[in-house]
């Protein structure tokens, strides 16, 4: 069926590894690209991995969702796993894409387009319904992308990869309570990101999408968490300065006045005040053009 090359790291239920179709079986017959990712758990996580399936067929083949080619169900050493077929993503995650910035962020033409490739992904969900509840950057998925020298201007050309939002693992229908055998009574998503409304009173619904958005922002632009803590920091910790006080991510006094005024419309603590994904594809940090530059970092270091 398909020959395991290397893991490529672990989602919200199972692991996923690269792999390659081989030329003898029938799915090499099937339009599929030569390179996939299988993300597989056992049986016994069933239930949630046909949740995260069903997610991708309703969401359709949008440009900036991650595409599942289907499913199969496969047995080794006695033990039966199910398996999805998805989208290689061959520049990693945009996590990968911050871990090689040093801890010093990426360029400003990367956080604007990465952020408006993001925002289109997830203004599609929102319309048809659906809340991811745990956008971060380990779930943002970069494809494509070149650098290539032109003839006639003997300059290099960047084209930048296209975001894909991934992991369904934990996405909900907008407006319905559910729990479906999440920890902690409900609890979804990643406590970094979780939004003031998800830990008080565990609402998720698309405003607390955006409020992870305006995190993953501030982290591509800085390099580092939006809430300050460490290796010693305790999980309630956050979870209290999050929903029971008053406080919202610090936004460094050098970012530029469009990227703190589109922060400042994602991390609000008011929920009705919070931009839509609609509405902050129109906000000028995204929408107006900017100039891109070869970068100064080393590229595909996470390949390394």
């Amino acid at each position: 069926m398909w020959k395991i090359s290397r893991p490529l790291g672990r989602g919200s239920f199972g692991f996923v590894s690269l792999a390659v179709s081989q030329p003898n079986d029938d799915e090499s017959k099937l339009d599929l690209p030569s390179l996939v990712a299988i993300k597989s758990a056992e049986v016994f996580q069933l239930h949630p991995f046909q949740k995260e399936c069903d997610f991708h067929a309703k969401l359709h083949d949008y440009p900036h969702i991650l595409r599942c080619f289907g499913n199969f169900i496969s047995e080794k050493n006695g033990f039966l796993a199910y398996n999805m077929i998805l989208e290689y993503a061959s520049g990693g995650s945009l996590a990968d894409r911050i871990r090689c910035s040093g801890g010093g962020g990426l360029p400003d033409y990367e956080v604007r387009w990465y952020t408006k490739g993001l925002l289109k992904g997830l203004n599609h969900m929102h319309k048809l319904g659906y809340v991811h509840c745990d956008i971060k950057p380990h779930n943002i998925l970069l494809v494509g992308g070149s650098s290539c020298l032109s003839f006639n201007t003997r300059r290099r050309r960047l084209t930048l990869e296209t975001v894909k939002i991934a992991d369904f693992g934990q996405t909900k229908k907008a407006g319905k309570m559910e729990t479906d055998g999440q920890q902690d009574k409900g609890r979804r998503g990643s406590p970094l990101f979780m939004a003031p409304e998800s830990v008080l009173r565990q609402e998720y619904e698309p405003w607390s999408d955006i409020w992870a958005v305006g995190c993953t922002v501030l982290q591509m632009i800085t390099g580092k968490p939006a809430w300050k803590c460490d290796s010693e920091t305790e999980t309630c910790s956050i979870l209290y300065r999050i929903g029971f006080t008053e406080k919202v991510p610090e936004i460094p006094s050098w970012v530029s006045e469009e990227g703190r005024d589109f922060l400042r419309k994602c991390l609000v603590r008011e929920t009705k005040s919070r931009w839509t994904a609609e509405m902050l594809l129109g906000h000028p940090f995204v929408s107006s053009r900017v100039m891109m530059r070869e970068p100064m970092r080393k590229d595909l270091c996470f390949l390394c």
